[in-house]
């Protein structure tokens, strides 16, 4: 009875952090739009992190109870997920234009390099201790920095935006549903914490699988609500945006908060399994911004997710 209670209590959880998420992403892209700044941006930034927290409050929160490989578990499967099962359906419905490709090779070539680097950390010392987090979070300091300057550089050639609404009673809603979506979204991610943990206990599974599954996809359904509702208003590349922004925050902004408050223990299946598989994922989506110019190819997409399915396939076979 209990494990019912634990499942359904995480259910709640997601529940409350689809919904959240949902009305704090639509909020926050109504005031980047305000301001007229690019979708690609949009995504890459504000959107990223709005979507991104929902990670950040679980790692944190299950570093603070003592668990760090949930931590790692949620941040490296929400990049798999993230690119593999979302950006793969973004490429197989949309196929986006790869207008910001510069951009958009940056990014996908520094998560990967992100990946590397945890490899051989890993490897070398064990663990990520709280020196190495302070490097990631002033990382993630300069990606919002560089984002901002890429926003003052595309600006002038935004004029397709769609005005917006700025009425009194829009922002004024919009300010109650940035507040309550925020809200929704910690209470939520407090719920996912503890009885995820709960729940594992009792199957005797262990945490980093339950964090690079039910965790990670759970976490990511902000970015995949967002990513269907971008194909639906033909902005896939607002999508795109926050997909490798969250990417690169999750390998900064969560796992240096994580860093910080523990360090994070590296196990042999980590490093022999795990972040090998995530890092082909990642490189795939990096490598195929070289190789094509104009728009992702769909068989691209269904590589992406076909590599996601098959590495969360595995994952349940080797526990």
């Amino acid at each position: 009875m209990n494990l019912l209670l634990y499942f359904v209590l995480f259910i709640v959880g997601l529940a409350l952090i689809i919904k959240g998420s949902d009305w704090f992403v639509d909020s926050t892209i109504w005031i980047a739009r305000t301001l007229h700044i690019p979708e690609f941006i949009i995504g890459a930034t504000l959107v990223s992190l709005c979507t991104t927290l929902p990670e950040f409050l679980v790692s944190t929160g299950a570093a603070s109870n003592g668990d760090t490989s949930l931590a790692l578990g949620t941040s490296a499967g929400s990049v798999a997920c993230n690119t593999g099962l979302i950006l793969g359906i973004v490429i197989v419905f949309s196929m986006p234009s790869l207008h910001h490709r510069n951009a958009i090779r940056l990014k996908s070539t520094f998560i990967s390099a992100a990946l590397l680097a945890y490899l051989i950390i890993g490897i070398v010392f064990g663990e990520f201790n709280y020196i190495i987090g302070i490097i990631f979070l002033l990382m993630s300091v300069l990606f919002v920095y560089y984002n901002y300057y890429e926003a003052k550089k595309y600006r002038e050639a935004q004029e397709h935006l769609p005005e917006t609404d700025k009425s009194k009673k829009t922002v004024i809603l919009n300010t109650i549903l940035f507040i309550v979506g925020l809200a929704l979204t910690i209470a939520g991610s407090r719920l996912m914490i503890i009885y995820g943990q709960k729940i594992a206990l009792m199957l005797k599974v262990p945490s980093i699988v339950i964090g690079v599954t039910m965790t990670a996809l759970g976490t990511s359904l902000p970015e995949l609500v967002t990513a269907i509702t971008a194909i639906k208003k033909k902005a896939a590349s607002l999508s795109v945006g926050n997909i490798f922004g969250a990417n690169i925050l999750n390998l900064t902004l969560v796992l240096g908060g994580t860093a910080i408050i523990r360090p994070i223990i590296t196990d042999k299946m980590i490093l022999s399994f795990h972040l090998p598989i995530i890092l082909l994922i990642t490189l795939i989506a990096s490598i195929s911004t070289l190789v094509f110019k104009k728009k992702y190819p769909r068989f691209v997409g269904i590589l992406l997710i076909l590599l996601y399915f098959t590495y969360i396939t595995l994952s349940a076979v080797l526990l």
